[in-house]
């Protein structure tokens, strides 16, 4: 993360403290870039090679990116996912735009900046994936739900090079390493 984006999401996340509760993290089901529905659905959008895009001017903005659940939370979104396809979590096919380790690494920093200033924890409780929230909601996997989620669902992890670990998990404890090694450096 480069210091001015870093600059201007720790000066967004401090002017939003205490009015955030929650963190989503998605992809978009599209290609490396953005595209004008993704800066309209998402706060912050990482690019292929892990370039951040702030797409808001203020992160208590509200954004459809999470059904039921936008009031009070950021939605973060990697830009990926075109033509991917779950057989089940750990067996999916990404198609060719597949989550980069690039991306993971950017949205884990940015999970920390974001935990840092806003003080919540990196937990379950207030960081989830969509596919986390869409179980809990009844639009998850297995579900049969024509507008099923899965973002997130399955992912590689780029710290311990392990492949298809629950990407709630991936995310979360890289976000808590970076934390708590105080990466990215203030």
């Amino acid at each position: 993360m480069n210091n001015k984006t870093y600059n201007n999401l720790q000066a967004l996340a401090r002017a939003a403290r205490g009015k955030i509760k929650m963190i989503y993290l998605h992809w978009t089901a599209g290609q490396y870039i953005t595209n004008y529905i993704e800066r309209a659905d998402y706060h912050i959008c990482i690019l292929g090679d892990g370039r951040i895009e702030i797409e808001c001017d203020d992160l208590t903005e509200l954004r459809t990116h999470t059904w039921h659940r936008n009031t009070g939370a950021i939605g973060i979104a990697l830009c990926c996912g075109l033509g991917a396809t779950a057989n089940n979590g750990y067996n999916a096919d990404f198609g060719l735009y597949p989550p980069t380790p690039e991306q993971i690494t950017a949205m884990a920093e940015v999970i920390a900046v974001l935990s840092r200033e806003l003080v919540l924890p990196i937990d379950k409780n207030c960081i989830m994936t969509h596919c986390e929230a869409a179980l809990l909601d009844g639009y998850g996997p297995y579900s049969g739900d024509p507008e099923t989620r899965w973002d997130l669902w399955y992912i590689d992890d780029p710290g311990t090079k392990e492949k298809m670990q629950p990407g709630g998990d991936v995310l979360r404890g890289l976000a808590n390493w970076f934390k708590t090694m105080g990466i990215p450096i203030e």
